[in-house]
């Protein structure tokens, strides 16, 4: 999104936004980060200066189209004199997605029930809602409004949002019957939205993975291999025109090779990122996460180091160290292990967002309690 941002042409909205970038990593913005519940990245907000309440809100990687789409629309809620019913049940929506995701599922679809069969945001409340019910863990309605939403959508960016969504809730904690009815309606959508050249990156990688989820639900390791090494052809074929898109493009590596494959397939092209980028510690977190799946587990540890020495916030330092303690673990080095996650939960307590330094440090926490580093 960065490399997005930082080459599209947006001067006609010169003078309309004021445009502010945080970061989870500095402590200054816990209080903006705990006031609007930005718990996933990327976030966007259109705020209202006059009332500070969200006019709109987004998650997630976004196509220039779908940027523009968003900025209008919070313009034209922090604008507006008068709103339609439908329109204030979206934007109370908008208001409520980060921190009351149940809460906003229901205002989206009460705004679906209020408006008019034209209505220009129909699309928008639907693709809203399929993510409202994925994070609110309603599953199987998540899906099944996937499949009844994204068959009537136009082809753009919201019918594939729309069904990376919907794929992402065939993969709950408690799969049931309905999961197999509904993949076999949802798949064909889901290979229909590959092939669009509209869609983005970020939502291409959560269908790739989610179709090799479903492959490995079904014990066909064959398949969910296929999907991956299409997905990492892709990746490779591309040429990042920047730092940001170099990272883009290891995050979907490492999150492919998450699923199933081997390790090694990628090691080659994170180190070399790594080395292209000598100022980011998240190359060599990303490089650390590997190597330690590939049981390389000196040279995890040596890297974990070089990430630290690139002076990384408060998040990043955590992960890091995580990751170094887990190699030091899997080497059996008890007292080292130890040190590295008390160094942890110091880092954590430097974490902007409450919630999020309440839920590493238990993290961290269980860490030492599981680990070979018990005095």
């Amino acid at each position: 999104m960065r490399d997005l941002l930082a080459h599209a042409d947006l001067t006609r909205y010169a003078g309309q936004f004021v445009w502010l970038e945080l970061s989870y990593d500095e402590p200054q913005n816990r209080e903006f980060l705990n006031k609007y519940g930005a718990n996933a990245t990327p976030t966007f907000f259109v705020i209202n200066p006059r009332d500070e309440l969200v006019a709109a809100m987004q998650t997630g990687a976004l196509s220039l189209p779908e940027l523009k789409q968003f900025l209008n629309r919070g313009a034209s809620e922090v604008s507006a004199g008068r709103e339609t019913p439908a329109d204030a049940a979206l934007r109370r929506g908008d208001t409520l997605m980060a921190q009351q995701p149940a809460e906003a599922a229901r205002e989206y679809l009460q705004a679906l029930q209020l408006a008019p069969v034209d209505w220009p945001q129909r699309e928008l409340a639907e693709a809203s809602a399929v993510q409202a019910l994925h994070d609110s863990q309603k599953w199987q309605q998540c899906t099944e409004s996937a499949v009844s939403y994204a068959g009537k959508m136009k082809r753009d960016v919201l019918f594939v949002r729309t069904v990376a969504s919907g794929m992402w809730c065939l993969h709950s904690p408690n799969a049931a019957a309905w999961v197999d009815t509904q993949l076999e309606k949802l798949q064909p959508l889901a290979e229909e939205a590959l092939s669009l050249p509209i869609s983005v990156r970020d939502h291409r990688d959560s269908i790739y993975r989610t179709l090799m989820y479903s492959a490995m639900a079904r014990k066909d390791e064959a398949t969910a291999l296929k999907w991956g090494e299409r997905w990492l052809a892709e990746l490779d074929a591309i040429k990042p025109h920047s730092d940001d898109e170099r990272s883009a493009l290891d995050i979907a590596r490492v999150e492919n090779l998450q699923v199933v494959g081997d390790p090694t397939r990628i090691l080659p092209a994170l180190r070399t990122s790594e080395q292209a980028m000598p100022g980011n510690y998240t190359a060599s977190m990303r490089l650390a996460q590997m190597e330690v799946a590939a049981k390389q587990y000196e040279e995890a540890i040596s890297t974990c180091r070089r990430g630290l020495a690139r002076n990384p916030g408060a998040m990043s330092r955590v992960w890091l160290l995580e990751i170094e303690a887990e190699a030091l673990d899997a080497k059996g080095r008890a007292g080292e292990v130890r040190q590295v996650l008390q160094e942890a939960l110091t880092a954590a307590e430097q974490i902007p967002s409450k919630e999020s330094q309440e839920r590493v440090i238990t993290g961290i926490k269980r860490m030492l309690s599981s680990s070979n580093a018990q005095p």
